[in-house]
């Protein structure tokens, strides 16, 4: 395994990158952009406001070779969403008034005294060679010693069993439409 470091500016292009292949067949991010075209445009902006806010607060945590990132927000953290704005236009008309109703849920759901995971992403190539488990684990390391709980959110049914590996268990389970379920999951704090 490469070593892990906190992502600077100067990588931030690498996250975006890297969560663009990561999350080329994720269930929401498909659902909110199902058009190619779409997801690699609209995508790169909503992983670019999120990699940089994360990297701001040093929370941005990825391997050296670039094979995959967790993206974490600080409890109390207030995500900008700004940005997005401009691609709301592009998501699905038939499915839009359902994806508002999962952003509610989200903004809703998460508990706000925690840490967020809001992406875990490896490179599709090197899938199943433990890297996620990596980055949960000196991510997790470094809550625990501060005592403090983490929270997610996740659309994947094959993370599941990664995420309970590490403690989170699920706090909810929703779903509008035809979008995939979301579980949120806390991982109390240790």
């Amino acid at each position: 395994m490469t070593e892990i470091k906190k992502y600077s500016q100067q990588d931030q292009q690498a996250a975006v990158d890297l969560l663009l292949l990561a999350f080329s067949s994720d269930p929401l991010q498909r659902f909110l952009m199902p058009d190619p075209s779409i997801y690699f445009k609209n995508s790169a902006i909503w992983f670019k406001n999120a990699a940089s806010q994360s990297i701001s607060t040093q929370s941005l945590l990825g391997l050296q070779d670039n094979s995959g990132v967790a993206l974490w927000f600080p409890p109390n953290y207030p995500v900008q969403f700004e940005a997005l704005e401009e691609t709301y236009k592009d998501l699905p008309a038939k499915s839009r008034e359902d994806i508002y109703k999962y952003f509610n849920e989200f903004e809703n759901s998460k508990p706000k005294d925690v840490w967020y995971l809001e992406y875990l992403g490896v490179d599709p190539n090197n899938h199943s060679q433990g890297i996620g488990t990596q980055l949960l684990q000196k991510s997790l390391e470094e809550i625990d010693a501060l005592h403090e709980a983490a929270y997610l959110e996740s659309s994947n049914p094959r993370n599941m069993s990664l995420y309970e590996r590490h403690g989170f268990e699920v706090v909810k389970k929703f779903q509008f439409g035809d979008g995939p379920p979301i579980h949120t999951m806390l991982r109390e704090a240790r």
